[in-house]
C-alpha cells in the first residue's frame, strides 16, 4: 500500500453520538475514503472509489472467548463486515445499504458494567508507569544499594525517566483512544434503550432492563488526562537528555593493564579535552592517590588480579554527569617483593564534584550506605579531622574512607596492610588539588 493512498482525518467532537459517528463514516464512504483503523484520536483511511456504504458501531465483550474480528464475523449474517475496533469496546461495521439489517447482538446491564469496569481498569493503569518506576527505584535501593541521589551521580536515572516517559504516554495513547470509545459506548446504549423500550429484541438473552446511564459518568476527567500527559511528556524528556548526555556528553578517559602513575595520555582526544578545561588536574597522577605511594614501596608492580576466574583490570575513568558535574573512578591492584616473601594489595577510589555542595552529605550517606550497609544497623565511626567537614573510617581488615569536604566527596576501598587513617594528608592535598582552587 502506498503512503499517498493513506489519509489520516481527526475524529469530530460528536464522534460519541453513534448516529453521527456512523454519518460521518458514510459521507467519506461517499468521498472514496474508506476506513481501515483508528488510532488514538485520528481515524487512518485509503483512497478508493466513491460509493454508498453503512457503517454501525456495536458494543463488544471485552471478556468474551472471541477476539474483535470475530465478534464481528458474527453479524455476517446481517450483511455487515468486521473493519476495526475501538478500544476493545466498540466494533466498526460496514455494509451495503439495502443489504445490511441494524441489529445489535450484545446488550444488557451486564454487558455495559463490564465495559465501564474496564475503563475504569484503564484508568489506574495509567498509575503503572509510577509504579514501574517505585519498583525499580526500589529494586536499586535495596538490592542493588543505590540511593536516589547516587542514580543520578552515576547518570543511571535517565533510564527510570525513559522507562517511565515511554511506558506512560503508550498508556496515555491507549487510554485517549478508550476516552473516545467509552462516550461512544454511552450513546450507544442509549440508542438501544430508545429502541427497545422493552427490550422485546435483545438477543443476549440477559434478561435484565437497561437503564439509561447519566450524562458524563463513563468519561475520565480530562484534567487528570492533562496532568499526567504532561508529566509522561516531561519524564520522556528528560529521559532523552539524560541518555544523549550519558552517551555522548561524557568525557572518559580509561587506563587499563599496568597503569600509568606519572602522566596522562593526551593523544586521546577525550583526555586532552578534559585537561584543556581543567588544567589543574595535570599536577596530580591520573590515578589520583597511586598505591605504590600509599605502600611506600616505589617498584611495585600493577597486575591483572585473577578474581574467581574473572580478570579484573587496573583502571582509571574520569566522567561527567548532572548533578557531580566530575567524578573520577581509580582501580589498582599491586604486587611487590618483600623480604618475608610477595604482598599484594588494592586500592579503589571514587572522587565526585558536585554542583553544589548541599549535596555532598546526602550522597556520602549513600555511598556509606552502598558499600557498608549503614541503614543495616552498622553504625559508622566519625573521626575528628581538621582536614575534612566530616570524615569516616573503618580500619577493620577492610578499609574503608568516607570524606567530605565543600562540594566534594571522596570514597577510598583499601585492603592491605596500612591504615587509611595514616594517610590522611595525602587524601586532603589530593582532594586540593581535585577542586582546583
Amino acid at each position: 500500500m502506498k503512503r499517498s493512498e493513506k489519509v489520516v482525518k481527526n475524529i469530530p467532537a460528536d464522534f460519541t453520538n453513534p448516529d453521527r459517528a456512523e454519518r460521518w463514516l458514510e459521507e467519506n464512504a461517499e468521498q472514496g475514503l474508506v476506513l481501515i483503523r483508528y488510532s488514538g484520536r485520528k481515524a487512518v483511511f485509503i483512497k478508493g472509489e466513491p460509493a454508498k456504504t453503512a457503517y454501525m458501531v456495536v458494543p463488544m465483550d471485552p471478556d468474551g472467548m472471541k477476539g474483535p474480528r470475530d465478534q464481528g464475523e458474527e453479524y455476517k449474517e446481517f450483511g455487515w463486515e468486521y473493519v476495526t475496533q475501538l478500544g476493545r469496546m466498540v466494533l466498526i461495521l460496514r455494509g451495503m445499504p439495502g443489504k445490511c439489517e441494524r441489529v445489535q447482538l450484545l446488550a444488557g446491564d451486564t454487558l455495559f458494567k463490564k465495559l465501564r469496569k474496564k475503563q475504569r481498569g484503564r484508568i489506574w493503569g495509567l498509575f503503572s508507569p509510577f509504579i514501574f518506576w517505585l519498583i525499580w527505584f526500589l529494586f536499586f535501593y535495596f538490592f542493588q544499594g543505590y540511593g536516589f541521589l547516587l542514580l543520578f551521580a552515576k547518570g543511571v536515572a535517565w533510564l527510570i525517566f525513559l522507562a517511565m516517559g515511554v511506558g506512560g504516554l503508550l498508556q496515555m495513547w491507549s487510554f485517549r483512544e478508550a476516552r473516545v470509545a467509552d462516550g461512544l459506548l454511552e450513546g450507544i446504549r442509549n440508542r438501544f434503550v430508545l429502541e427497545n423500550p422493552s427490550d422485546g429484541n435483545r438477543k443476549d438473552g440477559a434478561g435484565t432492563s437497561v437503564q439509561k446511564k447519566r450524562r458524563g459518568t463513563g468519561n475520565p476527567p480530562g484534567l487528570l488526562y492533562r496532568v499526567l500527559s504532561i508529566i509522561f511528556l516531561i519524564s520522556l524528556v528528560l529521559g532523552m537528555a539524560g541518555g544523549i548526555h550519558y552517551g555522548a556528553g561524557r568525557i572518559r578517559s580509561v587506563y587499563t593493564g599496568k597503569v600509568s602513575e606519572a602522566g596522562w595520555d593526551e593523544s586521546d582526544f577525550r583526555t586532552r579535552a578534559f585537561l584543556d578545561k581543567y588544567p589543574s588536574w595535570k599536577e596530580i597522577s591520573p590515578v589520583l592517590l597511586p598505591l605504590s605511594r600509599l605502600e611506600e614501596q616505589p617498584e611495585m608492580e600493577y597486575q591483572t588480579l585473577d578474581y574467581r576466574g574473572e580478570k579484573l583490570e587496573n583502571y582509571s575513568s574520569i566522567n561527567r554527569f548532572p548533578f557531580a558535574p566530575i567524578q573520577a573512578e581509580t582501580m589498582q591492584y599491586g604486587i611487590w617483593n618483600s623480604g618475608d616473601g610477595t604482598r599484594e594489595s588494592t586500592l579503589k577510589l571514587e572522587y565526585y564534584r558536585l554542583a553544589s555542595p548541599k549535596l555532598a552529605a546526602p550522597l556520602m550517606r549513600e555511598l556509606g550506605r552502598y558499600y557498608m550497609n549503614w541503614n543495616k544497623g552498622w553504625m559508622p565511626q566519625r573521626v575528628a579531622s581538621g582536614c575534612f567537614d566530616e570524615l569516616v573510617i573503618h580500619d577493620r581488615g577492610l578499609h574503608y574512607l568516607f570524606a567530605r569536604k565543600d562540594n566534594q566527596v571522596l570514597m577510598a576501598y583499601y585492603i592491605g596492610e596500612e591504615n587509611l587513617e595514616d594517610h590522611l594528608p595525602e587524601l586532603e592535598e589530593m582532594m586540593d588539588m581535585l577542586s582546583g582552587k
